[in-house]
Order: C-alpha cells, then structure tokens, then sequence
C-alpha cells in the first residue's frame, strides 16, 4: 500500500527563501497588469487587488536547473552559469540576469542582463537591456524598452512553445533611419545553416 509523507513545516522553511525580518509591508508590480500593490512581507503568494491574478512574491535564485512551464515572480530572476532551465515562460517584475543556458519565452519589467556565458534561445523582450560580448543567442526575439509586461496573457503565454504565442508577437518593420550605438531595437534573429542571421529590425522610440 503507498503511503505518502508530507514533511514537517520546519523542513519545508529551510528549502525555502528565508523570511523577511520587518513587519513593514512590501509593494510589488503585479505582472499580469503591471499595477503596484502592497502585500505582508512575511507572503510568498499573493492575489493582485486589481486584476485578481495570483502572484508570486520574492526572487528567484536558479543554481542547477529548472523544468517546467513557468517561473513568475514580482521579484527579479538570477540563473547562475551552471545553471540549465526549460521553461515556456519566465516573467518577472524587476530584474533578469541570466548566466546559464535558458530556454524560454523571457518578459522583464526591469533591466535584464545577458552575461558573456549566457546561452539563450526563445525571445526576451524588457524595459532594458545589457547584452555583454560572448553571450550566445539562438533563434531568439529580443525586443528592448519593451512594454509587454501587463499586457501578455500569462495564462496562455505558459502553454506557448518559447519564442511562439501572443507573448512573442512584436511590430517587426524596416529601419528607416541610421542605427546609433544608443539606439533602442527590437530585433528577430532566425538561425541558418551558416549561423544567425538577421531578419528585421525596429527602432524602438
């Protein structure tokens, strides 16, 4: 006869993120409708007052790898070099810093930061962007100072295929003017045989 345990509370805590020591409530960014709200510091789940969508509260700290749908977080997402995560989805509210291979649908409130061992493939599409030279990106969608949090369908966009569905849907059209070193792009890349090649790109005003 199978006999299922579910650990003691204590157990679970220490697997956990650790606990905020103030009492002083926290404000997020829902990231289903991009409003802010106040929660309880001590809450790891929450329901946004304005939109009711369920959210998840706190960073997000990858070490080793992650499979599965999604990764949501009002927080910011760290995935470490030696780190591997599949995922249709990663949103999050502020800040994205990706040192390991990810493959993913990536939506960003904040800065997101590719580092030079980076290996992306799927799309990411936020407010900011810091690309470092070495980082390795794969048939991917980058869209920069991207107003796509709030406005995506997290629900749909978690049974998307990476880089496909409504989230990775951008206005795609022809440069008609001179590309500068500070110019903000959105850009799809296609892979070939001969390696990545450059389909269209947009200037972002």
């Amino acid at each position: 006869m199978a006999t299922f345990f579910k650990p003691p509370r204590f157990l679970i805590r220490e697997r956990a993120a650790p606990r905020q020591v103030s009492n002083t409530p926290i404000e997020v960014t829902c990231y289903r409708c991009a409003r802010p709200s106040t929660h309880s510091p001590f809450a790891e789940t929450a329901s946004c007052p304005h939109c009711a969508g369920r959210l998840q509260i706190g960073d997000v700290h990858i070490e080793h790898g992650h499979w599965g749908t999604s990764i949501q977080t009002t927080g910011s997402v760290v995935i470490d070099q030696a780190a591997q995560v599949h995922a249709n989805l990663i949103i999050c509210s502020g800040d994205l810093h990706i040192a390991g291979k990810v493959h993913a649908m990536c939506i960003c409130g904040g800065r997101a930061t590719i580092s030079e061992t980076a290996d992306v493939q799927g799309g990411i599409r936020t407010s900011q962007l810091v690309l470092q030279p070495g980082a390795v990106i794969r048939g991917c969608l980058i869209e920069t100072q991207s107003r796509a949090l709030g406005k995506i369908d997290v629900d749909h966009a978690m049974r998307s295929a990476p880089g496909k569905g409504q989230a990775a849907q951008i206005e795609l059209k022809p440069t008609t003017s001179t590309i500068g070193a500070n110019t903000d792009i959105a850009a799809r890349i296609y892979p070939s045989a001969k390696g990545p090649r450059q389909a269209q790109l947009r200037v972002v005003s």
